[in-house]
């Protein structure tokens, strides 16, 4: 078997890798400017290719990173349909054809940026009542009303319920050690992005610093191998992966190995790539990560475009099990919704 073609589908970005059989393999998701750059820069390196060898391919694909100075998000939506490919080669789920590990995940809710610490409290306690296991807020209103809404927040939840806070490298270190402090007295799960991803020793001193789990890594760059930096020098407890940002299945499956070698989780990142699918599927397949991030009870969205979204059923996100993602397309809106092909 070969591939054969690249079609992407604008505005919806829809990528699909096409073969010599009835075989096709899709991600949805893709800029004009990734669909461009997919294009000019990848699909000498897929066409002829076979698709079961999908190593060499990615390494293909990392190398043309640096040498065409693309952008650290375009491999991971070729690899992202490259493996859905693979498994429908197979007539395997994704997580499966990986090493199956469950079929039932945990979810938190990730909240937003919200304009009182009552609204914080509001978001937390429905998200308890919905049947989440943990709630995720994104402050950004500085160090004195993070910690009020982390106290407030506790007192309201109660102990048993996971709570974190990310603030999307918003913090000095300073104020980082100031809100740090306080989420440990309240017994938060972990800290997310502190600092910049860079900054390895403000990490490294804060981790040091605190008993509270910081976590990181998320808009890394580099793949495995800047967050092997990352882990060897033990600034961070926690390095966080997605797909497009880390690259594709296979780097976050990399990530989470390497993680996993030296007893720490690499939690993966909100719903993602394909409303959730991708995710869904390498959570499903390793078994150091906690929790799926979900948004709301109920559909993760991709509707009408997605046949079959994915449903939060008492807190748990089923994986997915038909052949590859199990993405089902409806294609009368897929070419309802097509102006051009890239």
């Amino acid at each position: 078997m070969q591939i054969t073609d690249i079609k992407i589908h604008q505005p919806i970005g829809l990528l699909r890798i096409l073969t010599d059989a009835t075989v096709e393999g899709w991600c949805l998701g893709l800029d004009l400017q990734v669909a461009q750059h997919i294009q000019s820069s990848c699909r000498d390196a897929l066409i002829g290719q076979d698709p079961m060898n999908r190593e060499r391919i990615w390494q293909e694909l990392v190398r043309r990173d640096r040498f065409n100075y693309l952008p650290h998000t375009v491999r991971g939506y070729v690899d992202v349909a490259l493996w859905d490919l693979l498994g429908k080669i197979t007539n395997l789920p994704v997580f499966r054809l990986i090493g199956g590990f469950r079929d039932r995940i945990p979810c938190y809710k990730s909240g937003g940026d919200l304009s009182t610490v009552d609204a914080y409290v509001k978001d937390a306690v429905q998200a308890k009542e919905e049947g989440f296991f943990g709630y995720k807020d994104h402050c950004y209103r500085g160090v004195e009303t993070m910690i009020e809404v982390a106290r407030a927040v506790r007192r309201a939840v109660g102990p048993d319920f996971h709570l974190m806070h990310d603030c999307v490298q918003n913090y000095t270190y300073t104020d980082a050690i100031r809100v740090g402090r306080v989420l440990q007295e309240e017994d938060y799960f972990w800290f997310e992005e502190p600092l910049r991803d860079y900054d390895l020793m403000g990490l490294k001193k804060l981790s040091d610093a605190l008993d509270l789990p910081i976590a990181a890594a998320e808009y890394l760059p580099g793949s495995i191998y800047s967050t092997s930096q990352l882990i060897a020098q033990q600034a961070v407890d926690i390095v966080r992966a997605s797909v497009p940002w880390r690259g594709g299945i296979t780097d976050m499956i990399k990530i989470a190995r390497l993680a996993e070698s030296f007893g720490v989780n690499c939690e993966i990142t909100s719903g993602g790539t394909m409303n959730g699918f991708v995710h869904a599927h390498v959570i499903g397949a390793i078994r150091n990560c906690t929790f799926f991030e979900g948004w709301r009870i109920g559909s993760q969205g991709g509707e009408p475009l997605i046949k079959n979204p994915l449903d939060l059923q008492e807190g748990h996100l089923p994986v997915p099990t038909g052949p590859g993602l199990g993405v089902e397309l409806d294609w009368d809106e897929v070419e309802k919704q097509t102006e051009s092909m890239v």
